[in-house]
């Protein structure tokens, strides 16, 4: 605390910028973000404490831990994002893994059934018997480590594979629980990235923020520089601006004030003249310019909820199932009160609005009078006010004279008619949660009419029968079709399509052939287990019984990808950068004894082809 009171106090006795770039030049730095991967097993929520992740060597010695403290994690809030958890200052090295700690020991793990509540589901490790602690051991491809020197930053992003992770016995209501993390030095994702932690300062070119990942109160380790633009939007205790005029008040915000941002991560290489200090200090003096490695964080939403930081106000997120009068319903929601960290609410959470209900759009930039009306069932919201119990344990909250911002949401079915700017759709989900949960009672509206009005946006491949997944806004309660409004549609084209298949007893020969240029799966082999299909959305493809086997390739144009090994026996996941290389390890490990147990694919599926190209592969052995 000491150390961060001293770097807070030289930041402002210092220009900002010069004050960071000597930070950065002092030694080498790297972003940890974590991210998620779904399951077709969908999951309400997947709560688990994050114990640790540490840094090894190259020669084995446990280096850097990047967790000042564990923080619980809902990875099924990581699907469409990715969390900066740290971006501490690492030791000069090379760094070739890390070992990341689970704890299962308080999990709160719910199965989407399509059932108002879920189904909680008892995490058990591979000898079936009750989950703990889960440690494993990630490598990073062999020829990309974290190189750690002066005057560079890098990153390392984690995912967390649910689908290949887990494997779900409804019946049993329990999860056998094999963590898959992947991990890479380069991006394995597009996804917006999140970063929330204590203002450190601001000026009218860019802010620093320390990091407290998720919800912790614990401060992680380093801080990042935040670039704002002219377009950036912010929104600080409910009233929205854009560019110099919300810049200029976050600069008069007090320091150490929480603030949460999206954005993205980008890396960039300058050319820079080498240290002579450095170059006395080696056994041969050499002019060769250096090279400065930085990472920035390119703001294009910023958030500021100070009064949720006291112990007055309290905070409920989650998807409106259904809506009477002023009254809200919330399944399954999440709780941040007292300063406390968040926590779950299993059942359902009432929010009560009014005519005084501050309301906004996420990223609306213009402040706007907005009616409480728009709040309607299938809304993602955070509502901010006065959290009270029931007798029963139900948690109450009184947003009448408090405030509602409206966050992105999701509409998935399978489109059943096209017209002019618009689509109806057979809704199967809303927000993520199964349509089954959901009263549209007063809504206006009907799950298997929904009106989606799409604007300009292309619908060339939304063809009748074609599942999409429409992001925006529901339209207001109580009003006729249209109910949703699109900013973006997926077509089968451009959804991701998840492959996962399971091996009951394992199998030697998962494949037909697999090479440097495809995998052959073969879909006649008779150990196929209880999942075997691939998900495009809302459509499902039953991988048993297919015409031709899938040919799995790699996505060519595509930067953002991963490929790993995982062994059940030893709970280490080797990583790979490149196919080829991927392939060259899978062609010496799966020899004919080492059996297959499960495998997942993320990229693009054409159903007529069956040609299936990938940004990632896993596939689990039993060793």
């Amino acid at each position: 605390m000491t150390r961060m009171r001293n770097l807070i106090s030289t930041l402002f006795r210092v220009p900002l910028a010069a004050a960071l770039l000597a930070i950065a030049a002092c030694s080498g730095s790297t972003v940890v973000t974590l991210t998620a991967a779904p399951s077709s097993d969908p999951f309400v929520t997947y709560r688990v404490g994050l114990v640790s992740i540490q840094l090894k060597t190259s020669s084995g010695k446990p280096g850097l831990s990047l967790l000042p403290a564990e923080t619980t994690v809902d990875f099924t809030k990581l699907l469409d994002l990715s969390e900066v958890l740290a971006a501490p200052t690492v030791p000069k090295g090379t760094y070739t893994s890390a070992v990341i700690t689970l704890d299962y020991s308080a999990a709160q793990i719910i199965y989407d059934d399509g059932s108002l509540d879920g189904i909680a589901l008892a995490p058990l490790a591979s000898n079936g018997k009750a989950l703990g602690l889960a440690v494993v051991t990630v490598s990073l491809d062999p020829g990309d480590p974290i190189r750690s020197v002066a005057k560079q930053a890098g990153r390392l992003a984690l995912n967390f594979d649910l689908a290949a992770s887990n494997a779900v016995d409804v019946g049993g209501n329990t999860v056998t629980v094999t963590p898959l993390i992947t991990a890479s030095i380069q991006p394995i994702d597009a996804k917006p990235t999140r970063i929330r932690g204590p203002l450190l300062g601001a000026n009218s070119n860019f802010l620093a923020t320390g990091i407290m990942p998720f919800e912790s109160t614990t401060a992680g380790l380093g801080q990042l520089s935040i670039t704002p633009s002219d377009t950036t939007t912010y929104e600080i205790n409910g009233f929205a601006s854009t560019g110099a005029t919300g810049q200029a008040q976050m600069a008069a915000l007090a320091s150490s004030t929480l603030t949460t941002t999206f954005g993205t991560l980008t890396a960039s290489d300058s050319a820079a003249t080498a240290d002579a200090s450095t170059a006395a200090s080696t056994s041969t003096a050499t002019t060769t310019p250096a090279t400065t490695s930085t990472i920035t964080f390119n703001a294009s939403q910023i958030f500021v909820d100070s009064t949720v930081q006291g112990v007055a106000v309290a905070r409920v997120s989650g998807v409106v199932s259904g809506r009477s009068g002023n009254t809200l319903g919330i399944e399954d929601a999440t709780l941040v009160q007292n300063s406390a960290g968040d926590t779950l609410v299993p059942g359902t959470t009432i929010v009560s609005i009014g005519a005084n209900t501050l309301v906004t759009f996420f990223g609306q930039g213009v402040a706007e009078a907005i009616s409480p009306q728009q709040i309607s069932v299938g809304s993602v919201i955070e509502a901010f006010g006065t959290a009270s119990n029931t007798s029963s344990g139900q948690v109450l909250l009184d947003a009448s004279a408090g405030r509602v911002r409206l966050d992105f949401t999701s509409a998935s079915g399978l489109v059943s008619a096209q017209g002019a700017g618009a689509l109806t759709l057979n809704l199967t989900s809303l927000g993520g949660r199964a349509i089954n949960a959901f009263d549209f009672t007063g809504s206006g509206a009907a799950p298997n009419q929904y009106g989606v009005s799409t604007g300009s946006l292309d619908l060339t491949n939304a063809v009748v029968g074609a599942p999409v997944i429409a992001s925006g806004f529901a339209n207001e309660f109580a009003t006729a079709a249209p109910n949703f409004t699109a900013s973006t549609l997926l077509d089968p084209t451009t959804i991701a399509a998840q492959l996962v298949v399971d091996w009951s007893a394992g199998t030697a020969a998962p494949f037909t052939t697999f090479d440097d240029s495809a995998i052959d799966l073969n879909v006649g082999n008779g150990s196929i287990g209880p999942r075997h299909q691939i998900q495009i959305g809302s459509q499902i493809v039953n991988l048993v019984g297919l015409a031709s086997d899938p040919m799995i390739t790699p996505n060519s144009s595509s930067s953002n990808v991963v490929f790993s090994i995982g062994h059940a026996g030893t709970s280490t996941v080797e990583n790979f950068n490149t196919y080829s290389a991927f392939i060259a390890q899978l062609q010496s490990e799966l020899n004919g004894i080492t059996k297959a147990v499960r495998m997942t694919a993320v990229g693009q599926y054409t159903v007529s082809s069956f040609a299936f190209s990938a940004t990632s592969i896993t596939l689990f052995l039993n060793n």
